[in-house]
């Protein structure tokens, strides 16, 4: 049987890790926005007593509307939709994470996150899915199991180089399907969004 060449771990294990990609998809941004081309959403938040938020406000025409973490507007058949509107002196202004970017008719364009490291995520909320956080969460499970395999590895007084490609793959493939199947999907979501700064994720 074939073996991996006598290598360290790291980078044996260098060649399973997820690279970030960038799809190809008119949805999303080619290009990442300057800072200065970043806003803030014009939105108001209620929060509960441990200062996290719990439903979103906007101020449109005077009249202080229901809306939901990227500013649009949430209407009576929305499970989150409150008919008591709260008392404007008690919502908090600009508590969302969420960067925008704008047109030149000031209409929003791309929708942002940026990580504890300062890199920015283009998040879509149209699928309620982007293919950066998902890239993000793939990453992350991914670097769960070669931190579990390579222990176990270990454990068993042998080498990475030992084991051939085909081998490694199937330990790290079955390692991530057992880290799911002990956590519920959007637990082991909020994990990985919390490693890297992204406490609050309002689609997760």
């Amino acid at each position: 049987m074939e073996k991996n060449k006598k290598r360290n771990e790291l980078s044996i294990f260098e060649e399973f890790r997820i690279k970030p990609k960038i799809k190809d998809n008119k949805r999303f941004s080619q290009h990442f926005p300057k800072d200065h081309s970043l806003k803030k959403l014009n939105v108001m938040c209620e929060v509960d007593k441990k200062n996290n938020p719990i439903s979103w406000w906007k101020k449109i025409r005077d009249e202080i509307r229901q809306v939901n973490e990227f500013g649009e507007i949430i209407n009576e058949d929305d499970d989150r939709y409150k008919s008591k509107v709260p008392n404007e002196q008690k919502l908090l202004k600009n508590k969302s994470k969420v960067l925008v970017t704008v047109n030149e008719h000031n209409l929003i364009k791309d929708y942002w996150i940026k990580t504890k490291e300062g890199n920015l995520v283009q998040v879509n909320i149209k699928e309620k899915k982007d293919f950066g956080l998902d890239q993000i969460f793939k990453k992350w499970l991914r670097d769960k199991a070669i931190d579990q395999v390579g222990h176990e590895i270990r454990s068993f007084k042998k080498k990475a180089y030992e084991y051939n490609k085909k081998e490694l793959q199937k330990m790290i493939e079955k390692e991530e399907k057992k880290i799911i199947k002990k956590n519920t999907l959007k637990g082991l979501r909020i994990a990985a969004f919390s490693s890297l700064g992204l406490s609050w994720i309002p689609f997760i």
